[in-house]
């Protein structure tokens, strides 16, 4: 009998650890679902001073693993490393680096962005390898992984280590890289290079260098046997000027091995039917008389009134990438159309500023809350009619999908994983889950939002449109099974036969 294929999977944030927003999600959804197919998942990430750590099945290993992140003889960090099981085929190992990750914020405090992080993720990247060597008897035939998963310009050194400076049988080894957000990429100085111990053959436009500069997403790239977008549009879209962020035509060279896998969500944690977070539980077979006690509950945390009105809300990060600015004009009309508004987000001070100023011109008919409140996420997907997802781009997303379980309809632009995961509302044929703006513009959305309310006061196309949502399967199940099969089985098998 074959053994379990072995991954390592490398990555700045892990859900229920330590996460800003959903690439951690994502690392943690898709290794619990691969682990339930037998997978053997060895996730590395840090020990940063904000990392919940579990206060059971865990334990600390004898001794350290060595990360050699410079070529001089002292150029060598000796970390810890903690060691917590997830459950089925799963462990997560913490690298214990006191002086580069114990601080408050995982790449920044109030003080800003932290000017050391490409030492700090290079740290982890390597000591990942060594926790790889260490966990599964050295590496070659038969022993280390069967796969390196990098995830985001912060574990691209897992990658260009073990393609670069660490030897044939490192070199051999098959490996995945996955962009999360193509704008983040890991740009640095040519004088990165002897820093972080990256050799400087590597630094020619084929793999690290990009206009004058360090690039290691690039790097990556170019090295690793397949290349991953958490979409299928979003693979697409980053093969354009617009998209691309000043790597299409390299990304264009690329594309021959590169896959978009939606991403999914973690179904057992969101479910209508046993979140204790929410006023009252329900299934896709009993949902409006619950959603309704939801609506009503939310009104009376957020100080709105006439829960009888249809509620727009907004859970997101405020950023450019969002496209808060592209709502912010519209909200007016919805409020005097007969809508309620509730806002909630973290990010930008200009935009939180507007989000108050929102707030204050219409006391009782527009919420604000400046705050990144999972709880209140929640509790926003169960009482509120409709989400608002405006971004400008989106590599997948994740609260459209959130809101679909939970019966809340999305209003999205039509982007890369809204694209791939809300289907437009046709009254005719009685088909669709969300309104989906034409463009990305205020009109646009303006324009989706009335359409948007006119199904509202249709009772019975609304729940049904509503039901649709529910029934669609978000479950991290289906993405595993295509990592397996599409990406992982394929460049393993000449290897080991797995």
């Amino acid at each position: 009998m074959a053994r379990p294929l072995r991954l390592l999977m490398v990555s700045s944030e892990v859900e229920s650890f330590a996460r800003t927003g959903g690439l951690g999600d994502v690392v943690l959804g898709v290794s619990r679902a691969l682990g339930q197919r037998g997978v053997d998942v060895a996730i590395v990430t840090p020990l940063y001073g904000t990392t919940k750590i579990p206060s059971d099945d865990l334990h600390r290993w004898i001794g350290t693993v060595p990360a050699r992140v410079g070529w001089g003889p002292d150029d060598v960090r000796e970390c810890g490393v903690v060691e917590v099981r997830l459950g089925p085929g799963v462990r997560v190992f913490l690298v214990d680096d006191p002086g580069l990750f114990q601080r408050d914020g995982i790449y920044g405090d109030a003080q800003g962005t932290f000017g050391d992080n490409e030492l700090r993720f290079a740290t982890m990247s390597r000591a990942a390898l060594s926790i790889a060597e260490r966990l599964w008897g050295g590496v070659g035939p038969d022993r280390g992984p069967d796969v390196i998963h990098a995830h985001d310009w912060h574990a691209t050194f897992a990658i260009l280590y073990a393609r670069l400076t660490m030897g044939q049988a490192w070199s051999d080894v098959p490996s995945v890289f996955t962009i999360h957000n193509l704008a983040y990429q890991g740009v640095l100085g040519f004088d990165s290079l002897d820093r972080l111990a990256l050799p400087r053959e590597g630094y020619h436009p084929g793999i690290l260098e990009h206009r004058g500069l360090v690039n290691l997403l690039k790097g990556a790239i170019a090295l690793s046997d397949r290349t991953t977008t958490v979409s299928p549009t979003y693979a697409h879209e980053i093969l354009v000027p617009e998209g691309g962020f000043q790597l299409h035509d390299f990304l264009r060279t690329q594309s021959y091995k590169t896959a978009g896998i939606l991403n999914g969500i973690d179904v057992q944690t969101f479910d209508p039917r046993t979140d204790s977070t929410i006023a009252a539980q329900y299934g896709v077979e009993d949902f409006a008389p619950a959603r309704f006690r939801n609506k009503e509950a939310l009104f009376h945390e957020l100080g709105l009134h006439e829960p009888r009105a249809p509620l727009f809300s907004l859970v997101s990060r405020l950023t450019h990438q969002k496209g808060i600015d592209l709502i912010l004009p519209i909200l007016g009309n919805l409020v005097q159309g007969g809508a309620r508004v509730a806002l909630v987000g973290k990010g930008d001070p200009d935009l939180e500023r507007a989000l108050y100023q929102l707030g204050g011109r219409f006391p009782g008919r527009i919420a604000t809350r400046v705050a990144f409140d999972e709880g209140l996420a929640r509790r926003i997907y169960a009482g509120s009619d409709f989400l608002m997802v405006p971004s400008r781009y989106e590599p997948c997303g994740l609260t459209q999908m959130y809101a679909m379980r939970y019966g809340c309809v999305p209003i999205v632009t039509d982007v890369g994983g809204l694209h791939d995961t809300v289907a437009p509302y046709n009254p005719v044929r009685d088909e669709g889950t969300g309104f989906v703006a034409r463009n990305r513009d205020p009109l646009s959305l303006l324009i989706a939002a009335d359409d948007a309310f006119t199904a509202y006061h249709d009772h019975r196309s609304f729940h049904r449109l509503i039901e649709r949502g529910m029934r669609k399967d978000f479950s991290w199940t289906r993405s595993a099974n295509e990592y397996l099969e599409r990406i992982y089985r394929p460049i393993t098998q000449l290897r080991t036969g797995l």
